[in-house]
């Protein structure tokens, strides 16, 4: 009787590669603290023209308006400098 060679279990990863988003600029701000801030306005995808906000740390950001930021997690509002 032939016992066929004991093979190793395949391991297969698949990974959804994203497009990379791109930084578009970086508006300067500040709390009302005037601890200063600098928010990145990315474009996630090329051909859209959706952006997102966030920190240069990758902490997310909310635009509230052309003047007004709030950092998602801790609720802490900026605004523009001018």
């Amino acid at each position: 009787m032939h016992t066929q060679p004991e093979t190793e279990a395949l391991s297969v990863s698949v990974s959804a590669t994203l497009p990379a988003r791109r930084e578009l600029y970086r508006e300067p701000c500040q709390d009302e603290d005037g601890n200063q801030y600098s928010v990145v306005v990315y474009r996630p995808f090329p051909h859209l023209s959706t952006t997102e906000y966030a920190l240069e740390d990758g902490t997310p950001v909310r635009f509230i308006d052309d003047c007004l930021f709030e950092i998602e997690p801790s609720g802490v509002t900026l605004t523009r400098c001018p």
